[in-house]
């Protein structure tokens, strides 16, 4: 039997945020964390494309802004990976800065809740330092630029919505339970935790009936503690679906919420199927980064769609030679050119991934000067 079916079967019921848990992050059938002989899950012989995956133009542009970063702070800095992976991001950081890596790095940590994973990137990438969790690591001297590229939106969820009842109305949550078949169904009851309710309050969240809401009461508390160990001269930068409350939470744009999975690049609607056999993904909302930020003392941040980041920070200047000439491109060339096109174009991850600039000190002021565009002439 599936470990993480007998692991539910043996606790009677599990909230779905519990289940999520399991399903991802269990030491041994994880989505994340189970061993894995083969290819990883992300990538294009995976279950999904994450943006350092989708083209290396990500990775180039990201490598560009910290050496522009270290140049304008006038040392080197300790650059920072939340959920890591296989190392792909790091590898075409570390490609891209060349020989002048010194000048730029102080440390590189790459933070990666899988052992299998962080053994890959080991291999793939020299001289980078891995942990399982960012507390394991001492807080390093100088500036800090932190990464996170789809951290939070694998966060575990409690999934509630809104029951009609007379004379009023009730919060449910979703909990997961054994059908009695060897596989597992949904189940409603009173939200699990006092925390559930109070995030709703705290966001002034009103549900409609019917309704169904991912919440992530813990996010908020997880990111300022990322931001606190950064020290006082940092800045970090969230990459992530999701939106403010105010929008996440349109019932009108998102009556059923924003859970999926995906498997071999396909939505997988029933996600309490194969668990740990399928990525389980939901929206962040980003006011819960933004709060956090406010906690730690730090500046709540500027957002931009992934797109205009990217074209801002000089991702243009790694299109293809020949592509503003206008010159015949060859079948190589194409694909790099298509394959971009997901990262800047509104109609695909241009658009649907933010990413949110947070930060203090010097760091934050080197980046808000690198960030503004210059003026237009005359």
């Amino acid at each position: 039997m599936n470990l993480i079916v007998a692991e539910v079967i043996r606790r009677g019921r599990v909230s779905f945020a519990e289940f999520m848990e399991l399903a991802l992050y269990h030491p041994k059938a994880g989505y994340y964390t189970r061993r894995r002989a083969g290819e990883g899950p992300v990538g294009r012989s995976g279950d999904f494309l994450t943006a350092p995956t989708a083209s290396p133009i990500f990775g180039r542009t990201v490598a560009e802004l910290v050496r522009q970063l270290a140049t304008t702070l006038g040392e080197p800095v300790t650059f920072v990976e939340l959920g890591a992976g296989e190392g792909v991001l790091l590898e075409l950081l570390l490609e891209q800065l060349g020989d002048g890596r010194a000048d730029v790095l102080r440390r590189v940590l790459a933070v990666e809740a899988g052992e299998w994973a962080r053994k890959r990137l080991a291999k793939r990438c020299k001289g980078v330092e891995t942990a399982s969790r960012l507390s394991e690591v001492t807080w390093p001297a100088g500036p800090v630029v932190l990464f996170a590229s789809e951290l939070y939106d694998a966060v575990p969820v409690h999934r509630v919505t809104l029951l009609g009842q007379q004379p009023g109305y009730a919060l449910g949550e979703y909990f997961v339970e054994a059908d009695g078949q060897g596989g597992l169904r949904w189940a409603v009851g009173e939200p699990s935790t006092s925390e559930v309710l109070r995030y709703l309050r705290e966001h002034g969240l009103t549900l409609e009936e019917g309704q169904v809401a991912e919440i992530r009461p813990q996010v908020r508390s997880m990111h300022a503690e990322h931001l606190a160990w950064c020290g006082p001269d940092a800045v970090a930068f969230v990459v992530d679906y999701g939106h403010n409350s105010r929008k996440l939470y349109d019932a009108r744009a998102r009556r059923h919420g924003s859970l999926v999975g995906y498997r071999s690049h396909a939505l997988v609607e029933e996600v309490l199927e194969d668990p740990g056999e399928i990525d389980i993904t939901a929206h962040v909302n980003f006011d819960d980064l933004e709060n956090a930020a406010s906690d730690a003392g730090w500046e709540r941040g500027v957002m931009r769609p992934l797109g205009v980041f990217l074209t801002l920070h000089g991702a243009l200047s790694f299109l293809p030679p020949g592509v503003a000439r206008g010159e015949p491109l060859s079948p190589q060339a194409w694909a790099e050119l298509s394959a971009v096109k997901r990262l800047l174009l509104p109609s695909g991850m241009g658009s649907d991934l933010k990413v949110l600039a947070q930060g203090r000190g010097r760091a934050w002021q080197a980046y808000l000067r690198l960030a503004t565009p210059p003026p237009a002439e005359a």
